[in-house]
């Protein structure tokens, strides 16, 4: 390979998203290693433009580093952190369900992320398991701005259009709605999926998954693994809330990770609400 670009050396191809193409790559003169994405769909400019301005501003320990954004000769360039290690979705696809301590510990790290993101006013609206890479000593770090949105900012979207991946999507989402609580459902689908190794709302197609997902109809996560604990399913149906107010936000994820017996206290209202949610009216 070996193509230069702007003095990055390509040395591996990484994989490919919805808008281009990713290497791994070196900075010719300090030889540090770097992730590039590269634009391979010019309709996805102004898209790609707003994935690097977000992303320039967070500085967190478990978002990825946006270095620079640049064009050259045409070609739109992301310069990120390369981490090395697989997505979540990748090592449970190749290994099976994280343990439960592991589990919570990347749920903690990927909800003070999500916490961090909220608290300026910016929505992911595309967390999901391939969109998070174990980084050294296990640790989660979060990729791909590509959708994500300031709040109040333009939409880059058109109306109508669903914007995130359908399985891990919010209600609200499918009506083309995104707020910070739609992160939180996701984060809800991805706790799941890591103690499981299943997505909650399978199906063939996206307007199936949208009915179930619209219901918050899925198998408790103890079906799957009877050996879960009740915490977990408590956290998951405190997230999988059809009404976006209802669930609980990155913040409150954050605090019972770092203390879960909070999840122990009796709720009557909780098995009402999740039953009002199912309904149709």
């Amino acid at each position: 390979m070996n193509q230069t670009i702007r003095g990055y050396t390509l040395t591996q191809w990484l994989g490919s998203g919805g808008m281009g193409e990713v290497y791994q790559a070196y900075n010719d003169t300090t030889r540090q290693t770097v992730a590039i994405k590269l634009l391979s769909r010019l309709e996805h400019a102004e898209r790609f433009r707003n994935e690097a301005t977000v992303q320039a501003s967070l500085r967190h320990p478990h978002i990825a580093l946006l270095h620079e954004f640049f064009v050259e000769g045409g070609l739109f360039c992301l310069v990120m952190e390369y981490i090395e290690g697989p997505t979540i979705e990748q090592f449970t696809r190749k290994n099976g369900p994280l343990t439960e301590e592991a589990a919570w510990k990347i749920l903690g790290q990927v909800a003070s992320a999500l916490a961090y993101l909220h608290r300026h006013q910016i929505v992911h609206r595309d967390l999901k398991a391939g969109n998070i890479k174990f980084g050294r000593q296990g640790n989660a770090k979060l990729l791909d701005f590509g959708l994500a949105r300031l709040a109040n900012s333009p939409r880059l979207t058109r109306q109508g259009h669903l914007v995130g991946t359908a399985y891990t999507m919010a209600p609200e989402q499918f009506t083309g709605e995104s707020t910070s609580a739609s992160d939180c459902w996701a984060l809800g689908v991805l706790f799941y999926e890591m103690l499981t190794g299943y997505t909650p709302f399978g199906g063939t197609t996206e307007s199936e998954i949208g009915r179930l997902v619209q219901k918050a109809d899925y198998l408790s996560p103890i079906k799957l693994k009877p050996t879960l604990s009740r915490t977990c399913e408590r956290l998951i149906d405190k997230l999988l809330v059809v009404n976006p107010d209802q669930r609980l936000t990155a913040e409150q994820v954050l605090a019972i990770c770092q203390d879960p017996t909070q999840l122990d206290l009796p709720s009557w209202a909780d098995p009402i609400r999740k039953l009002w949610g199912k309904l149709n009216f």
